[in-house]
């Protein structure tokens, strides 16, 4: 569904991604984790071109991006970042998501309607469709974005940090949320963490990125503490989580 061949980034003149290739495949969940500054929500600002690429190709279902008109890509591809606080209510938001199918001459249908509505039933946020952005929490922001995603009905959605500054509950709840709908859906997730454990738990490979290049991508059950300890230059401790299997990490 993505292949990146080569990509390079240049900003202000500094090379933030270098000659970084990869494949993403149907229906995979993706975790990209890696040091501040490693490039990883650069990587995922090219793929739905927020940032574009200094060189190299980036195709989404064998089609350049660069061939893509803006409407024709956010119906194939949906970036989910920090969801800011905002006087749009959160069925406005959710709503305008449909604005890659809105017609000049017909607005807004039914159909997107419906489609809001049941974006927002399965992420739990009908309860506050009435409240602005700006007076929900984090978490319910967070469920607000992953509502619009939903309804921007697209096959690959990409989350930058989608937990990050959230307390273990709502972290909880966002990151079954978003595994939950990847498998009901089969729907290709991508996704930036700085959360390890998530990302071995979830995820079907992990590509760790150090200084703008690929250290490593592989299956996540193959990741090992050794991994970790280079790619973050401390130590770690791997343990079995005894309910599922996966491997946990402890730093020490």
């Amino acid at each position: 569904m993505i292949k990146a061949d080569n990509l390079t980034i240049l900003l202000d003149d500094q090379t933030i991604i270098d000659s970084v290739s990869f494949n993403v495949f149907r229906g995979e969940y993706l975790s990209i984790i890696g040091p501040n500054g490693a490039g990883k929500s650069t990587v995922l600002r090219s793929l739905c071109r927020i940032i574009n690429k200094s060189s190299g190709e980036i195709k989404i279902f064998d089609k350049s991006i660069s061939d893509y008109s803006q409407k024709e890509l956010a119906r194939k591809i949906t970036y989910i970042g920090q969801l800011q606080p905002n006087d749009f209510t959160a069925e406005e938001f959710i709503l305008f998501s449909r604005y890659p199918y809105f017609s000049a001459f017909a607005g807004i249908s039914k159909l997107d309607r419906d489609i809001t509505r049941e974006s927002m039933k399965i992420t739990f946020t009908s309860e506050f469709a009435k409240r602005k952005i700006s007076d929900l929490s984090s978490g319910e922001r967070q469920r607000v974005a992953i509502a619009s995603a939903l309804a921007q009905g697209t096959d690959i959605i990409l989350f930058d940090e989608p937990v990050t500054h959230l307390d273990p509950y709502f972290d909880h709840q966002i990151s079954e949320l978003i595994f939950d709908i990847h498998k009901k859906r089969n729907i290709t997730v991508i996704n930036v963490t700085h959360n390890l454990n998530d990302a071995l738990k979830y995820s079907d490979r992990i590509m760790a990125l150090k200084k703008g290049r690929i250290v490593f991508l592989k299956d996540s059950a193959v990741v090992n503490s050794n991994d970790m300890n280079e790619l973050f230059g401390i130590d770690f401790i791997a343990m079995e989580n005894p309910k599922d299997k996966k491997m946990v990490l402890v730093r020490v």
